[in-house]
């Protein structure tokens, strides 16, 4: 199957210092490709380069069949590129359904279609819809992280983008996350995932691994070719 995601040998950075040199990778529908790395490898400058908040400085981006290495974010969002950055980046002074609304908003939604996406999103996860009114910034973490996800998950990405999802939770809330992450792949959704948590990396999230290092793809494997010590290495060596 084509993949859905292609970036070839992407370089991006800021201002005057380029962060990540020559990164390629791609995602296929249905399938989980990691991209993992110690801090600082440029992990999240890569996906920021994908979705167009960084110029690309060299290199290519194609999402379905079409190069969209020069659109702007927004118009890389609407061609069904979605991006849950790191940090759980919600409205925490608004409601949950204020945070979707918002969301449809961006996604440019009539409004019946809207209330339609946010029934869905209701739905999918029960515990947002009982807490409709709740301010944001009040939920747990892991609800405020599936509040990012959902809000993303509103324009119905082809493609999905986590950046860190588990970066601060219980294990117990991390495992409801991948739970989300498994049933979206099921669907048939590209992931590109950051993650640190080798052992969920290789215990059946990914189907794909990408290791940085220094900036630069050192490793770009099936997961189950992967072994924990060529991760670890990379990471914490």
């Amino acid at each position: 199957m084509d993949p859905l995601l292609v970036v070839r040998e992407l370089s991006v950075g800021y201002r005057d210092l380029t962060v990540v040199w020559d990164a390629s990778l791609q995602v296929h529908p249905g399938r989980t490709t990691a991209i993992v790395g110690r801090n600082g490898a440029g992990k999240t400058t890569l996906v920021g380069g994908i979705a167009g908040l960084l110029r690309a400085r060299a290199g290519s981006v194609h999402l379905g069949g079409i190069d969209i290495t020069k659109l702007p974010p927004w118009s890389r969002a609407q061609r069904a590129l979605g991006l849950v950055q790191e940090g759980k980046r919600v409205l925490r002074s608004l409601s949950v359904a204020d945070n979707l609304t918002v969301a449809t908003n961006g996604a440019r939604l009539r409004r019946r279609e809207a209330a339609e996406r946010v029934d869905e999103t209701y739905t999918r996860f029960p515990v947002l819809g009982s807490r409709r009114a709740q301010r944001a910034g009040s939920l747990s973490g892991g609800q405020q992280q599936l509040l990012a996800i959902a809000q993303a998950l509103v324009a119905r990405p082809k493609v999905l983008m986590i950046d860190e999802p588990s970066s601060g939770l219980a294990p117990v809330v991390v495992h409801e996350i991948f739970t989300v992450i498994q049933e979206l792949k099921a669907e048939g959704i590209g992931i590109l995932l950051v993650e640190q948590l080798i052992d969920k990396v290789l215990g059946g999230i990914a189907d794909d691994v990408v290791l940085l290092e220094g900036g630069r793809v050192v490793l770009a494997e099936e997961a189950r070719n992967v072994s924990r010590e060529q991760l670890a290495h990379g990471i914490f060596s």
